[in-house]
């Protein structure tokens, strides 16, 4: 029998990736290091990234995935407790999500160094 899929975190490529990244970088009082995000597929993998980018000690609690999984379902409206690290960042997957997903992240961090 093969096992259920994962909920996806219900982001459409649209720009509310960035929204949804935006959120938990609020949630964290921290910036990403968007040159990971090229390679953001699931919410797992943006999870890494933020851990990297937390002081250790926070990284380390056990509520930091709840509150992680809640920031970045704000946007979508997908309940936070199905998302699990191998949940797709995108409701429909395609080469083309992930590409515009990088590309926005990429134009998000150009427009906060412009903005600082």
């Amino acid at each position: 029998m093969k096992a259920a899929s994962p909920k996806s975190v219900g982001l459409g490529g649209d720009g509310d990736e960035i929204v949804a990244i935006g959120d938990v970088e609020d949630a964290f009082g921290i910036t990403l290091d968007y040159g990971d995000a090229g390679k953001w597929r699931t919410a797992g993998d943006v999870y890494a990234t933020l851990c990297k980018a937390l002081p250790p000690a926070e990284a380390d609690q056990p509520g930091t995935w709840e509150r992680f999984r809640t920031a970045l379902a704000l946007e979508s409206g997908v309940d936070p407790k199905e998302i699990d690290p191998d949940s797709p960042l995108l409701a429909s997957s395609g080469p083309w999500g992930y590409w515009l997903l990088a590309a926005l992240a990429a134009a998000a961090m150009l427009a906060g160094a412009v903005l600082r």
